[in-house]
């Protein structure tokens, strides 16, 4: 049984994953901020502009130049870490790891460029929304799913490589 993906499939993995999330980010600027405009594709989700200045949910909205940059250095320093350590993980977990930061640097560069994220996947019941949120957010919760996934339900859970 294969261990781990790889040192390169994981670095190829992630840097995909940034890939079509920044993709998915441009046409989101070009098709719906720059108008503001909503598009309904059904009756509980919509592609809806919205720039997030926080973190996860919009918590910290009001933390300015230091929030900014405060939040880009923690999600380079976590990503760098989750990165190095994915390649001595089992499988799954080293994939959860690679995920949640290639959606954690996503999001570190809408920082750099924009100075907030920009968010547009809207899910919603009538006028009730779930926070808005991007590709990135999405691939850390896959991420993290895979990661707790593997620790408590896996039998790699207990194999570490040295």
């Amino acid at each position: 049984m294969k261990k781990n993906f790889g040192i390169i499939n994981l670095i190829l993995i992630l840097l995909l994953l940034i890939f079509f999330d920044y993709v998915s980010k441009l046409w989101a600027i070009k098709n719906l901020f720059i108008n503001y405009k909503s598009i309904e594709l059904t009756p509980f989700l919509s592609m809806t502009p919205v720039w997030n200045s926080g973190v996860s949910f919009g918590f910290f909205q009001d933390s300015g130049e230091i929030g900014r940059y405060g939040f880009t250095i923690f999600a380079f320093l976590v990503s760098v870490w989750l990165i190095f350590s994915s390649f001595k993980m089992p499988r799954y977990s080293s994939l959860g790891f690679i995920l949640i930061a290639s959606g954690a640097i996503g999001n570190a560069i809408d920082r750099i460029i924009y100075g907030k994220v920009v968010d547009f996947i809207d899910f919603h019941i009538e006028d009730l929304h779930w926070p808005v949120f991007n590709l990135a957010d999405t691939i850390i919760f896959i991420g993290a799913f895979l990661f707790l996934y593997n620790q408590f339900f896996s039998v790699e859970s207990t194999y570490y490589e040295k």
